[in-house]
């Protein structure tokens, strides 16, 4: 039994590695996510995690650098130079069909890390909120102690005596906030105003039925979230009371998944700037493999929780500390927003709007990456003051080499030849029925797939994959004797792929 495992596994081990891209043709190939730009510590976290989830890397680096963004939040904003400012809050939008890790990448971040985050924001929640009502007791007995005298006052016509001084004219203490999935306007403007100062995590299953629904129960809402991306002050009128709630910062992050089909949906709606917003994170499917690493939740909890430490600066509001650029990283940021705005004059629409939002990520990016460094540090140090050229350099390459060409790869409307789509549909129906071998003449009489009704189709689009590494080429008949069957031997790793 075991030489028989073992002889199985050689022989999956002495093919290549099947191209995945066929799945989705006409889309250029998903970017290699720069691990390295995360630093040491945390490159070595998202392998550790995504190794445990059996997932591409980048299913776990995008819930990382949005959970990062609202840790940050209005403590610590960026500063390009006096003029231009930005809040770090980053909108991350993850892409694949079902089976691929979007969820299980995030999991242990959003089940095991942020939970005991959030656990820690609210350890003095019960003594603030109770020290509140008793002080509210001790106001309600000094007014009617006060009123008391002055009824005494009144009757011997003495010196009315002063009012007193209350100490409760501050609002009911909120329970704090990390995570938000209630994104009604009125309630996310009440988390913000008095709960989550430093901003909310906005997390949604599906991001296309929250995008789209938006203005379903408040048309000014998807106006609402647009301008929850710059973190300026916002007033939210309320029916059931005369005084608006006042937001000193409007500012969330954002983290959602979706799948290709539901982003189609998405990109057919008017371009009102909101998905440029979003940084899109679509990677190509591994294969399955179990993975053997701990996802290193103790880690991740003892450095994100020195971001949750960051304070705001004293004030009425309190505000947030400016954290400017080098002078290096300054002139660095200038050739880049260049070289984006060339790029812009011949993208299509879409594109042109996230590349128009790509300079303000970059530097957003940039004090991120030099926080998260800085909390994976074993060390007492303060946070850093300033953005080096270090950080800004490894934003840059986010943006550059990974964030613009996913944003083409989402955005991209490049049209499949027929036979690119034919090749498609046989190599999902692999995927999906697992066979051993591939048969033409039964695919042909038997499954009959939309596309591959004839010989022919069916042979150019097992020529297409054999070029893609999914088959093998058949064996050639012998000379004499009757005509074998054709049959196609199929790449054993595809086994391995999540269904």
């Amino acid at each position: 039994m075991l030489q028989a495992v073992a002889s199985e596994i050689e022989h999956e081990h002495s093919w290549p590695e099947p191209d995945l891209s066929v799945l989705q043709p006409g889309r250029p190939r998903s970017p290699v996510l720069p691990i390295t730009a995360f630093g040491p510590a945390w490159a070595q976290w998202i392998g550790n995690a995504a190794e445990a989830a059996a997932c591409p890397p980048d299913y776990v680096a995008a819930p990382l650098l949005a959970a990062a963004s609202a840790l940050i939040g209005n403590a610590r904003w960026a500063q390009a130079t006096p003029g231009w400012v930005e809040p770090p809050h980053l909108w991350l939008g993850v892409v694949g069909e079902s089976g691929t890790g979007k969820s299980p990448g995030a999991d242990c971040l959003m089940r095991d890390v942020l939970p005991e985050i959030e656990r820690r924001m609210r350890a003095d929640f019960p003594d603030r909120l109770r020290g509140w009502r008793v002080q509210i007791e001790l106001d309600r007995l000094a007014k009617e102690r006060w009123r008391q005298e002055l009824r005494k006052a009144g009757i011997r016509r003495a010196v009315a005596p002063s009012a007193p001084v209350l100490l409760t004219a501050w609002p009911e203490p909120q329970m704090p906030r990390l995570r938000q999935h209630d994104v009604t306007i009125e309630k996310v403007a009440e988390l913000l105003s008095h709960a989550a100062p430093k901003g909310l995590l906005i997390v949604r299953d599906e991001l296309a039925g929250w995008i789209a629904g938006m203005n379903n129960y408040h048309a000014g809402g998807r106006a609402f979230w647009i301008e929850a991306y710059g973190g300026r002050p916002y007033l939210v009128e309320r029916k059931a009371s005369p005084s608006p709630i006042i937001v000193p910062r409007l500012a969330v992050a954002v983290y959602g998944g979706t799948q290709p089909d539901r982003l189609a949906g998405l990109l057919r709606q008017p371009d009102d700037g909101l998905l440029a917003r979003l940084l899109w994170v679509w990677p190509e499917p591994i294969p399955f493999r179990l993975g053997r690493q701990t996802p290193g939740a103790d880690w991740a909890i003892r450095a994100l929780d020195r971001l949750r430490e960051i304070a705001l600066m004293p004030g009425n509001p309190p505000r947030p500390m400016l954290v400017p650029l080098s002078t290096e990283a300054q002139f660095s940021l200038e050739r880049l927003a260049q070289h984006i705005q060339a790029r812009q004059s011949d993208a299509a629409p879409l594109l042109r709007s996230a590349l128009g939002k790509a300079r303000g990520q970059v530097l957003r990016l940039s004090l991120i990456l030099e926080l998260l460094w800085w909390c994976a540090e074993e060390s007492v140090l303060p946070p850093p003051t300033r953005i080096s050229p270090r950080a800004f350099a490894a934003a840059a390459v986010l943006i550059d080499e990974y964030f613009i060409p996913m944003a083409v790869r989402a955005y991209g409307d490049a049209q499949p030849t027929v036979r690119e789509r034919n090749a498609a549909v046989l190599a999902r129906w692999i995927v999906s029925a697992r066979p051993e071998e591939l048969h033409p003449r039964r695919l042909q009489r038997e499954v009959r797939l939309p596309g591959l009704r004839t010989a022919e189709q069916i042979r150019e689009a097992a020529e297409m994959l054999i070029a893609a590494r999914w088959l093998c080429v058949p064996d050639q008949p012998a000379r004499f004797g009757p005509r074998p069957r054709l049959c196609y031997r199929i790449n054993p790793r595809l086994q391995l792929m999540a269904g």
